[in-house]
């Protein structure tokens, strides 16, 4: 999730697909952005070719996507390659497309065609037009951000064993947190108990929380732990 990346186009062509022709596809605006600065061809076609995109453009609030999109890509054959055949897998891959800022679905790409030189006239299509028999492509799937590669840290403010201590929370978002997000962190069994009664914030983040923990209570036998854990601490904004 939000990683700057290439997109990688696959399709194989149902009819001949011009040497000026064009391919234009919609990409959704689950997307944070699509810069498609440029492609390059991995197999099935030859030649040069222009790319453009048009779409709202992305509004950006403290690195967090808040409007933007959806974007429909064309890339033009520039008429000095062959004309590709029919049944021919073609793959393009697009440069700049910035993934969606957490887990989940892009949702379908509603629009996928080739086209005469016109950019209307199309020779293969997926789409929701009346005339359009091919299938959409299908949606992706997002996985969550490691972090920004730096390893997240709960430490206990005192190590000594059985010290009734705080605990310091210390992670760099990989993507934007919303102002309603959540912490969710479990602490291992091997803890005596954990009681989460309030947070205090040391720096990078404002605004007020409410902690709240679950798991098995701890059990005590003259003072030592028999049973408990782990818990699961759910900080809100």
């Amino acid at each position: 999730a939000g990683a700057v990346t290439d997109a990688e186009v696959t399709f194989t062509t149902g009819n001949p697909w011009t040497a000026d022709g064009k391919l234009i596809f919609e990409v959704p605006d689950t997307f944070t952005n699509v810069g498609a600065d440029s492609v390059a061809i991995t197999s099935g076609i030859d030649g040069t070719f222009t790319v453009a995109q048009t779409g709202t453009t992305t509004v950006l609030a403290s690195t967090l996507k808040t409007a933007g999109g959806s974007w429909i890509v064309t890339i033009t054959r520039a008429g000095d390659g062959a004309t590709v055949a029919t049944g021919t897998q073609v793959v393009i891959v697009l440069t700049d497309v910035t993934n969606q800022q957490h887990e989940g679905s892009s949702g379908t790409f509603p629009l996928f065609k080739t086209t005469l030189a016109d950019g209307t006239t199309a020779i293969d299509e997926s789409s929701s037009e009346a005339d359009a028999v091919g299938i959409v492509p299908p949606a992706v799937t997002f996985t969550p951000s490691g972090w920004g590669g730096t390893t997240p840290s709960i430490v206990p403010v005192s190590m000594i064993a059985g010290a009734v201590t705080d605990a310091t929370v210390t992670f760099t978002t990989g993507n934007p947190w919303t102002a309603d997000g959540k912490l969710i962190f479990e602490v291992p069994d091997t803890f005596t108990n954990v009681g989460a009664a309030s947070v205090a914030i040391t720096s990078g983040i404002d605004g007020t929380f409410a902690v709240a923990q679950t798991g098995t209570t701890t059990t005590l036998a003259s003072t030592l732990k028999t049973a408990g854990g782990s818990w699961v601490v759910t900080i809100t904004r």
